[in-house]
């Protein structure tokens, strides 16, 4: 069974802006909201909004987990997260290591919430983080290029 990850729009849809799906947390575990949506040049972009803390970490997890396991360009988009545990870094740090395995070109943006501890644990070098989207996009794209893997 292939996940919703994969259900990229075919060359021949119209819908550029559709989301492939929607996904939120129960208000008793905490503000977590994934969604998932193609974007330009067939690269995914995967929003994550609300807190990443204890109570979201589990979620957090399994849905980098996915995207990369689908093997395709993405964007990891966290510019609307209000906290980032220090946790949510090995987990994008593990991400990371993983995704440079598989060749699966990807990228993170995201506020100060996410750029900060990034930059104060000297992550900044190993996760692909970028200042905005379209920055993000265009590292991915580059990837690709180079010889990463393409949707």
């Amino acid at each position: 069974m292939k996940s919703v990850l994969s259900a990229l729009p075919r060359q021949d849809d119209h819908a550029e802006n559709s989301t492939l799906f929607s996904w939120a947390l129960e208000p008793e575990y905490g503000r977590l909201t994934v969604a998932c949506s193609p974007g330009a040049g067939g690269i995914l972009v995967v929003r994550i909004s609300g807190d990443i803390d204890v109570t979201t970490l589990p979620a957090f997890g399994s849905h980098l987990v996915e995207a990369i396991d689908e093997r395709l360009p993405f964007v990891l988009d966290l510019t609307d997260v209000q906290f980032c545990c220090a946790a949510a870094l090995s987990i994008l740090d593990v991400m990371a290591a993983r995704a440079r395995r598989l060749a699966v070109p990807w990228a993170v943006t995201g506020n100060n919430s996410v750029r900060r501890p990034l930059t104060a644990m000297g992550m900044a070098t190993t996760i692909p983080y970028c200042a905005d989207l379209e920055d993000a996009f265009c590292r991915v794209a580059k990837e690709i290029h180079q010889g990463g893997r393409s949707a």
